[in-house]
C-alpha cells in the first residue's frame, strides 16, 4: 500500500470539505482506497490529506490527473500543495 500525503493551504476550509466530498466518487474511481483528512490545530486553513492507493503508479497518475488539478481549483487551494509518498514498514 501506497500514502499518498497531500499538504495545502485554503482559502475556504467549508468550501474546500465540499469540494473533496464532491470529488470523491472520482478520487475512488482512481484507486484510492482511502482518504484521512487532517486540520492544522490554530491555523484551520492548513490541511493535509493522506490518500492510500494499491501502488505508486495509480497515486502519480492522480496527482497528474487534470480531474485533481479543475477540483483544486474549485476547491480555492492556495499555491501547488507539497506532496509525498510513503509505504508503511
Amino acid at each position: 500500500m501506497v500514502y499518498l500525503f497531500m499538504q495545502a493551504s485554503v482559502e475556504d476550509f467549508d468550501k474546500w470539505q465540499k469540494a473533496l466530498k464532491d470529488f470523491m466518487p472520482i478520487l475512488n474511481q482512481m484507486g484510492s482506497t482511502n482518504t484521512s483528512v487532517y486540520q492544522e490545530i490554530g491555523s484551520p486553513k492548513n490541511v493535509t490529506v493522506i490518500h492510500e492507493f494499491p501502488s505508486k503508479e495509480k497515486a502519480e497518475a492522480f496527482v497528474n490527473s487534470t480531474e485533481l488539478h479543475d477540483s483544486r481549483k474549485e476547491a480555492e487551494v492556495i499555491g501547488t500543495p507539497k506532496i509525498w509518498y510513503t509505504e508503511k514498514l
